[in-house]
């Protein structure tokens, strides 16, 4: 059995993460190490993190500051491939809950299909059925879920559950950096498939989703907090740019959004969205002034 070695990204979210650690203990196949990368550690939540003993091997990397996912993931990434350079990559969001088969069957339908790029089945802690994978209009860069594990015709793996086969990671390489949070996993997945590799939908493989326990990204359409509002808005415009959607269809989608938060009265947001779209600078500031720590990529 290959090793797989899971990356977890904590944002104040410690309860959770230790209740997904504790899930993947129960797993058939075991993690060879599990890397939780704690984005603005507090002495708290190191202290509460240390008070647990686990079946597996744990690397804690500490982050003073809020870092995002991509970044989170890939410094858990670089210190798995020294630790185990030949094995899988599981992305894992720190509020899931995986079935006690879940690593397996997901690891099977990888090595079945020779995917670059396999995900579960992802359910709500209600357990209606989440999806797990996404389709991108071809126009507008906007990304909708399955209505059930029968639609086959998707785009890309949801970052919750995201395993990554060797070959497809040194050949593809590390995240974009240049999302924070939303959009990398959407991007990663379109520039693997450039390299020749497929993606892959284990729905046998069951992850209990608390969606948005992090973020309040899952709250009722006109309720989304409004940095995790603009900053999904940003990012689908820069990675519909960024990966040659066309340019009118673009804007078309993004004059849409801020017509439906006009339509809310909710001016700021359009303000913001209109000007974190314009230069990584800006987006910059936007992600510091909301508690983020970015670094300019270009």
């Amino acid at each position: 059995m290959s090793s797989v070695c899971v990356i977890l990204v904590n944002f104040k979210n410690k309860e959770k993460t230790v209740d997904c650690l504790r899930a993947l203990e129960k797993n058939s196949v075991q993690p060879a190490c599990v890397y939780i990368v704690d984005n603005a550690t507090s002495e708290e939540s190191q202290r509460y993190f240390w008070s647990f003993i686990f079946s597996f091997k744990v690397r804690w990397i500490w982050n003073k500051e809020n870092r995002g996912f991509a970044a989170g993931c890939n410094q858990g990434i670089r210190a798995a491939l020294e630790d185990t350079p030949d094995s899988y990559i599981w992305l894992l969001n720190n509020d899931t809950l995986p079935e006690a088969d879940a690593l397996e069957k997901l690891l099977n339908k990888a090595k079945s299909t020779g995917a670059g790029i396999t995900g579960s089945l992802i359910k709500k802690a209600n357990g209606n059925f989440s999806g797990g994978v996404c389709i991108i209009h071809p126009k507008f860069a906007s990304v909708r879920r399955p209505s059930s594990s029968e639609e086959n015709d998707f785009d890309y793996v949801e970052g919750s559950s995201f395993l990554i086969s060797p070959d497809c990671l040194q050949k593809t390489g590390l995240l974009s950096e240049d999302y924070f949070l939303y959009f990398e996993e959407s991007d990663y997945c379109l520039r693997a498939k450039k390299k020749g590799f497929s993606l892959a939908w284990a729905t046998d493989s069951v992850i209990w989703h608390d969606i948005g326990s992090s973020t309040g990204s899952e709250i009722a359409k006109g309720g989304v907090p409004y940095f995790i509002d603009c900053l999904m808005i940003r990012n689908r415009i820069h990675f519909g740019f960024k990966n040659g959607f066309p340019k009118a269809g673009i804007i078309a989608g993004l004059f849409i959004s801020l017509g439906l938060r006009l339509k809310r009265l909710q001016f700021s947001r359009i303000a913001t969205i209109l000007i974190i779209c314009l230069s990584e600078r800006i987006f910059k500031i936007f992600i510091e002034k909301n508690g983020g720590y970015y670094e300019i990529q270009h």
